[in-house]
């Protein structure tokens, strides 16, 4: 009689440990996508790479448009593609090279073409084009392996363990670019020097998560009908939320552009991508015991406290800046934390690709409100910019007290 439940325990442990293996592996990868992330830091490290080089407002708002939008548009267009795979695993494994290519041709512009800026720019876009349009490849089969490999219950649990210790980890990292930003090195080798880091940290990164072991599925053959989330009133809901929160994000660069070019913080960028990492370290441990309950209460807080980082960034004094980067990566982790959950929560399983493909589709399109953000600066001055975010994202705070509780 005993042999039955020992038996047992072998068919079940085995799963368990391979769930377990699983999470650890995604939860690595984000630790070290975090410290990637750092380096390459679109909205601190990439703008003031770019007003370094005198680019226009408008070309250092594209850089994190780049990033956010080459990572999401692709999606629903991709959607009926990745539905094919019984393993999603096999599509991001196959893609992982060529986003890294990207960041390492970032890295090599910078250490070869500093004599030529023209060059260098174009090397460096290019690079980051190509990291971008790839992203966007590997996002969809990305989040449909921790869909399927994260149960409901653990999602917040895995992001807030992904955040927390790869927070700390950005935190420390961000001392470490602001000494390689001291370093008495000819611009851009410094540069150059967290653009190899970056490719270093993602790469491993990007190499441990495909070693995820996916259960296989069916193929879907049938066609994918993107437009089926629209039908969905929640759905609409918060796609309107998204795409507020994308117009108001017109500014997020723009922070670190103004310490460099108005108060003549360049150095400083290094201190801010550390109070940065923090506070989204720090508050992560607040949002996600707070997304427990439900992704909503998060998405309001994270929208109300993004309303007063524009409005610090005029009245702070020069010596108080680095409140409104503590301010910042408070609200990114809970943004980031809820929109990602409620929209993984919201969806149908038989309709995830559907309603994850169009969603982020969709909120890429609206990133290249930095672009137009750029623009405001150079025309109208960083007061029009910041004060109009701050509307935007009082816009999105009322519309998101419409969204329907997540399913």
């Amino acid at each position: 009689m005993w042999k039955g439940p020992r038996e047992g325990r072998r068919s079940i442990l085995p799963i368990l440990d391979l769930r377990e293996r699983n999470y650890r592996l995604a939860v690595v990868n984000g630790w070290l996508v975090w410290l990637g992330d750092t380096f390459l830091n679109p909205n601190i490290v990439l703008s003031g790479f770019a007003a370094k080089l005198g680019a226009p407002g408008a070309l250092i708002g594209l850089l994190p448009a780049l990033l956010q939008a080459g990572g999401m548009i692709p999606q629903a267009f991709l959607a009926p593609y990745v539905a094919r795979f019984p393993r999603k695993i096999v599509l991001y494994r196959q893609v992982a090279a060529l986003r890294l290519l990207g960041v390492v041709l970032m890295a090599l512009s910078a250490f070869l073409l500093g004599a030529w800026p023209h060059l260098l720019l174009m090397g460096f876009l290019m690079g980051l084009l190509l990291n971008a349009l790839f992203t966007g490849v590997s996002s969809l089969p990305f989040w449909e392996v921790v869909a399927k490999t994260t149960p409901k219950e653990r999602r917040a649990a895995l992001f807030s363990a992904r955040n927390l210790v790869g927070g700390l980890l950005a935190f420390l990292a961000g001392f470490l670019v602001r000494g390689i930003l001291a370093l008495p090195l000819p611009f851009p080798l410094p540069y150059a020097l967290l653009f190899a880091l970056g490719a270093l940290a993602f790469g491993t990164g990007w190499y441990l998560f495909g070693l995820t072991a996916e259960p296989a599925e069916a193929p879907k053959e049938e066609r994918i009908d993107l437009l089926l989330p629209l039908r969905s009133p929640g759905f609409r809901r918060f796609l309107r939320v998204r795409i507020l929160l994308g117009l108001a994000g017109m500014a997020e660069p723009f922070y670190a552009v103004y310490a460099v070019r108005a108060l003549g913080h360049g150095e400083e960028l290094g201190l801010y991508l550390s109070l940065y990492a923090l506070a989204f370290t720090l508050s992560n441990l607040l949002w996600a015991r707070l997304a427990e309950r439900g992704s909503k209460g998060v998405l309001l807080r994270g929208a109300g406290l993004a309303c007063l980082a524009p409005l610090l960034a005029l009245l702070l004094p020069p010596g108080l800046y680095g409140a409104v980067f503590l301010l910042q990566g408070t609200y990114l982790a809970a943004l980031n934390l809820a929109t990602t959950t409620y929209l993984l929560n919201l969806a149908p399983p038989e309709e995830r690709s559907a309603f994850i493909g169009l969603g982020n589709t969709v909120a890429g399109v609206f990133a290249f409100a930095t672009v137009l953000g750029g623009w405001v600066a150079d025309a109208l001055g960083f007061s029009a910019l910041f004060l109009l975010a701050a509307a935007l994202y009082a816009l999105a705070l009322w519309a998101g007290r419409k969204l329907p509780r997540e399913g």
